[in-house]
C-alpha cells in the first residue's frame, strides 16, 4: 500500500481536511480524484482502536441493527431462494444465530471477535455461499482493494452491504467516528458502482442497503421487487414478519451440536 494513492482504485489523492482520532492522534483525510472516495492516511493505531472490543462503546444501535438486518436478509433469502449465508464481520454472531433459528444455513466470520451467539458456526461452509452480508464492515477495511476479495471472490449470487456513502461531507460528518479510530475508508456511490461493474454485479441502493446481484442470475422483475422489499417504508413490516416466524433451527442446531460433543467424547481414550 502507498501513502500517495487510493487504497481502493490506486488513483491520486488530494488532502481534504485534518482531524483527530481517539481523542489525541492527528489524522489526515484524503479524497481520491479517480473514484471520489475518502480515506484516512494509512492507519497505524488500529491495535489501540480495537484494544477493548470490535464493537465501539458508541455503537448504541448495534442491537436494533441486528433486528433490522434480520428482516432484510430473510426477505432477500426467501424471495430469491437463497439459503447459505456468510455474515462477514458479523461480530458476536447474534444475526447468524437468529438466521439459523429460522432455518437458514448461516455462518459468521470476524477476525476481531468471537462468535459468542454462534459457537460452532464461526467458519465458512465448504459450499459456496448464496448470500454474503457485510453490515457496517467496509468502512473498517484498511486496504479495501485486497480485503474486498473476501466478499467477492466466492462469486455469490448476492451480497448485501451497509455502509454510509461519502458525498463531500465535512469534518463534522458523524460517520467518520473519530472517537473510535475504527472507520478508515469511506466509499463514494461512484466507487461502489465501479466495484459492482468490475465484479460482474448489478447494484441496487434501497433502504440504507447496497444489494449486489450477480448479472444474468435473476430476472429484472425480481430485482425491482427486491428494491421494494428493502425500502425503508417496509422496515417495520419486515421486522415484525421476521421476529414472529417460527424458530425450528434452535433445536435442530442444539441436537446437531450435542451429537458432535457426544461423538467427540466417545473417541476419547478411557482412563
Amino acid at each position: 500500500m502507498s501513502e500517495d494513492t487510493c487504497r481502493l482504485c490506486v488513483g491520486s489523492l488530494n488532502l481534504r481536511f485534518c482531524g483527530t482520532v481517539l481523542g489525541r492522534h492527528p489524522v489526515r483525510y484524503f479524497e481520491c480524484l479517480a473514484c471520489a472516495s475518502l480515506q484516512t492516511e494509512l492507519p497505524h493505531r488500529l491495535g489501540e482502536a480495537y484494544a477493548e472490543s470490535n464493537l465501539s462503546p458508541l455503537d448504541t444501535g448495534a442491537a436494533q441493527r441486528n433486528l433490522n438486518n434480520l428482516g432484510a436478509v430473510l426477505a432477500i433469502a426467501r424471495w430469491l431462494g437463497l439459503r447459505r449465508v456468510l455474515d462477514f464481520g458479523g461480530g458476536d454472531g447474534l444475526l447468524v444465530r437468529m438466521l439459523r433459528d429460522r432455518e437458514l444455513e448461516a455462518r459468521v466470520m470476524d477476525r476481531h471477535a468471537q462468535p459468542t451467539y454462534a459457537l460452532g458456526f464461526g467458519q465458512p461452509s465448504p459450499e459456496r455461499p448464496d448470500l454474503v452480508t457485510a453490515f457496517e464492515v467496509l468502512e473498517h477495511f484498511v486496504n479495501p482493494r485486497e480485503e474486498l476479495g473476501a466478499l467477492f471472490d466466492p462469486q455469490p449470487p448476492a451480497l448485501l452491504i451497509s455502509t454510509d456513502a461519502w458525498n463531500g461531507q465535512g469534518l463534522d460528518w458523524p460517520y467518520l467516528a473519530p472517537e473510535t479510530g475504527q472507520h478508515v475508508f469511506f466509499y463514494s456511490k461512484r466507487a461502489l458502482a465501479d466495484l459492482s461493474a468490475r465484479e460482474g454485479y448489478r447494484l441496487i441502493r434501497a433502504g440504507g442497503y447496497w444489494l449486489f446481484l450477480r448479472r444474468n442470475m435473476f430476472p429484472l422483475w425480481r430485482e425491482r421487487i427486491e428494491r421494494v422489499l428493502l425500502s425503508s417504508r417496509l422496515r417495520d413490516i419486515r421486522n415484525a414478519w421476521a421476529v414472529t416466524r417460527g424458530t425450528p433451527g434452535i433445536m435442530l442446531d442444539h441436537d446437531q451440536l450435542a451429537g458432535n460433543i457426544r461423538a467427540g467424547a466417545d473417541k476419547q481414550p478411557r482412563r
